[in-house]
């Protein structure tokens, strides 16, 4: 049901995933502290990601609240979505290695369907 609610209005997605991404990394603060969690955010492997993922967080909720935009409701969420992936897989063992292997994957499949 939510894929074609995501069509159809992309900004009452966003704002329930934005919330619920919200929620999970308050869980994460929450189960290694508030502090730890924090210095984790700001580590200097970290921060390009935490950069990324809040800045996706804030842009999708002001493309859904502020500018009601559908295209930019559709690109932020979808940055969002794959920040969260990538920072929740991280915490798994081989998680990184799974997303680097995905990801490359997900590129050699999207090359062979570009024309040339």
């Amino acid at each position: 049901m939510t894929l074609p609610f995501l069509v159809i209005n992309p900004a009452k997605f966003a704002l329930s995933f934005s919330l619920g991404s919200f929620l999970v990394m308050f869980g994460f603060s929450v189960l290694i502290g508030p502090v730890n969690h924090f210095k984790h955010l700001i580590s200097k492997e970290r921060l390009p990601f935490s950069l990324v993922y809040f800045g996706s967080l804030g842009l999708t909720l002001y493309s859904s609240l502020g500018a009601h935009s559908y295209l930019g409701s559709l690109i932020f969420g979808a940055v969002q979505v794959v920040a969260l992936v990538a920072y929740v897989l991280a915490y798994f063992p081989g998680g990184t290695q799974t997303l680097r292997l995905g990801g490359s994957l997900a590129l050699r499949g999207a090359g062979s369907l570009l024309p040339r």
